[in-house]
């Protein structure tokens, strides 16, 4: 007797225990070997009568039967396809098949199909005759199976493919190719290939398909196709089975739309890395323009100052009518000067903000030169402006950048020969946000205009529509960010190839207080004032400023120097200084030394830019004057500050 019992089987899944239990009472000689010994560890009634001793040499157990058919058993492990062996002494071709479970083989099964030797069908040209003898075999697996000539026609379909495909098992003409209709269209193409390349190396193959449902569903499945040939090589069928991958196919589409989904993230970051960089390359241009232009303010306003104090001084000696005339067009023109240095030191951005009322229509009267120039000779400008504006209250260099940002900007869309017009009237707002008594002034042009998507993002920083280096994307922004302030409110109205309006609400404001004939220059007590000054020119120019308003004056040009002076005992009533020197020692350092020390002296602090340093200390007094300032203005700052009740027509900095 054979040493493999029915119920000696292996320590197996529900899978393994339910083919042994099916495959106990079938004809077909039936077995399961362990994939890690390849020792057979089952053997239905049918094997176990096939290996009775009578039918195998004497003395030789079950299981050294299998060491001929070892090599086809690892085939089969390792391949994952089934294999096929010849047993000397063991009529029958032996079958090897794995078992899948869990991504890997749980076992191998091994069933042994009669050949055409020994069941003598010599006439049985296709091989096929032995197939109808496990049939009933195929049909208790979970799987779908289906069986082909060896020339690919299809013969027999399992019942697990039938219930699937058609509810029942049922008879169908499948050398007519009905199987065709439950392909999806779109994969019939894939199937002929698969077929036709398996018919032509005669080697497995497998592909992907849909199969409709027996409902109309069409579900995915991978489909392997194996040649079962004789001893000699010969095919004698095809065996197919269908494995659904359903859940494959989902886990692949999820991962597919993850991966698109981070290519298109990773896009929107490499989008915006390269934004970034275009960011970064324009606001490093535009701080070297503005560290350029600050310094050409600075260095203009220095040298504008030293000018002005000398034609000041020339004023006072001349008494000629004719010549004061001359004097009177040199300051008017440092005046001028002064005001373009203010736009070099604004278009910079480092001019903080100071409001003040202001009538608009002065404002713009006084600026239509400039706009005149900025819109260009071919160019039409026009203003509109109510003959009664109401006040409001704004940085007068900030509101004119703002006008001449516009009209560019309008100049540019018209490509320099369109109509720009500025209208300033009275409005009343209703607006949610803003409402109440509004001034508008609105630049119009008659250019190309915008669309939704550009008016969009017209006030993000850095986005331009022009030409590169034609804009630098900062003029809307900083436009949007001086209404802000102001609170007041920007609208931009445009049509593609009619023009744009760009409409500034502010706020109505208190009128403007008409400011009184400046008196002349207060004359001095001979009070000590210290001036601190590092360039030699500006030094000596104050310098003379002062002694001839009637004050003493020691000069130094680094507050280390004066510091020296004072800490020796000398009475100083007042400090005039830059706020640039090169030293470790700055102005605003050296008052507070002072304050720790109890010496408290005021300061008048000249600046040519808008960061000055300011003293920290509360119990200094200090004004900070920017350069150019006139003879008279200075001259009433220094009194102020000598003589706290010292009062004048003229408006003073607040102290």
């Amino acid at each position: 007797m054979p040493d493999i019992a029915p119920h000696q089987h292996m320590n197996e899944s529900g899978q393994l225990f339910a083919l042994q239990q099916a495959m106990t009472p079938a004809a077909l000689a039936w077995g399961l070997v362990d994939v890690q010994t390849l020792e057979l560890r089952f053997a239905n009634p049918a094997l176990q009568r096939l290996l009775q001793p009578s039918h195998q040499a004497p003395g030789i157990p079950a299981r050294e039967i299998l060491e001929t058919a070892r090599l086809a058993i690892r085939q089969c492990v390792e391949t994952g396809l089934e294999a096929t062996a010849n047993l000397p002494d063991h009529p029958g071709l032996w079958h090897f098949s794995p078992i899948q479970g869990n991504g890997a083989a749980e076992a191998v099964q091994c069933y042994v199909l009669p050949t055409e030797t020994s069941f003598r069908e010599p006439d049985d040209e296709l091989g096929l005759g032995h197939v109808n003898r496990f049939e009933d075999f195929l049909d208790h697996l979970p799987y779908q199976v289906w069986i082909a000539t060896p020339h690919g026609e299809v013969t027999w379909l399992n019942r697990a493919l039938h219930e699937y495909a058609y509810r029942e098992v049922c008879p169908l003409s499948l050398r007519e190719g009905i199987w065709i209709d439950i392909v999806h269209p779109d994969d019939l193409a894939t199937v002929n290939t698969g077929l036709s390349r398996a018919l032509i190396t005669e080697k497995p193959t497998g592909y992907r398909l849909r199969i409709k449902r027996h409902d109309g569903q069409f579900h995915w499945f991978f489909s392997s196709l194996s040649p079962v040939k004789n001893a000699q090589g010969r095919i004698l069928y095809w065996v197919g089975a269908n494995l659904g991958i359903d859940s494959v196919r989902q886990s692949e589409n999820q991962l597919r739309d993850q991966i698109t989904t981070l290519s298109h993230q990773l896009r929107l970051k490499q989008q915006a890395l390269d934004q970034a960089e275009t960011y970064l390359a324009q606001a490093q241009k535009m701080g070297m323009v503005n560290q350029l232009s600050a310094g050409v303010a600075h260095d203009m306003k220095n040298l504008l100052f030293i000018t002005g104090l000398h034609a000041g001084m020339l004023e006072k000696q001349l008494g000629e009518p004719e010549q004061l005339e001359h004097v009177d067009v040199i300051l008017n023109t440092i005046q001028k000067a002064g005001s373009l240095a203010s736009h070099l030191t604004g278009f910079s951005s480092r001019k903080s903000m100071q409001l003040a009322a202001a009538d608009p229509r002065a404002l713009v009267q006084d600026l239509e030169p400039l706009l005149s120039k900025a819109v260009g000779q071919n160019a039409e400008l026009q203003l509109h402006m109510a003959s009664s504006i109401w006040p409001i209250s704004v940085d007068k260099l900030y509101f004119e950048n703002s006008l001449i940002n516009l009209c560019i900007n309008a100049r540019d869309a018209t490509e320099e020969q369109g109509q720009i017009t500025l209208t300033a009237e009275n409005v009343l707002l209703k607006r949610a946000s803003h409402a109440g008594d509004y001034v508008m002034i609105s630049v119009a042009d008659n250019g190309m205009g915008m669309s939704e998507e550009i008016k969009a993002r017209i006030f993000d920083m850095f986005f331009t529509t022009k030409p590169e280096g034609k804009g630098a994307g900062l003029g809307l922004p900083m436009v949007k960010n001086f209404m802000d302030h102001v609170q007041g409110l920007i609208e931009v109205e445009s049509t593609p190839g009619l023009g744009t309006i760009v409409s500034l609400y502010f706020p109505r404001a208190q009128p403007v207080v008409p400011q009184s004939p400046q008196a002349s220059a207060p004359v001095g007590r001979q009070e000590t004032i210290l001036l601190i000054e590092p360039d030699l020119a500006t030094r000596n120019a104050m310098a003379q400023v002062l002694y001839g308003l009637g004050y003493q004056v020691v000069t130094a040009y680094l507050p280390e120097v004066a510091l020296r002076y004072i800490n020796s005992g000398m009475k100083v009533d007042l400090i005039i200084a830059a706020d640039e020197f090169s030293g470790a020692l700055s102005i605003a350092k050296m008052q507070e030394k002072l304050a720790r020390e109890h010496v408290l002296i005021p300061l008048i602090l000249m600046t040519s830019s808008e960061e000055a340093e300011v003293p920290h200390a509360q119990e200094c007094r200090y004004v900070v004057l920017s350069k150019p300032m006139e003879i008279g203005e200075l001259a009433r700052t220094v009194q102020r500050m000598l003589h706290p009740d010292f009062t004048t027509p003229a408006d003073l900095p607040a102290v």
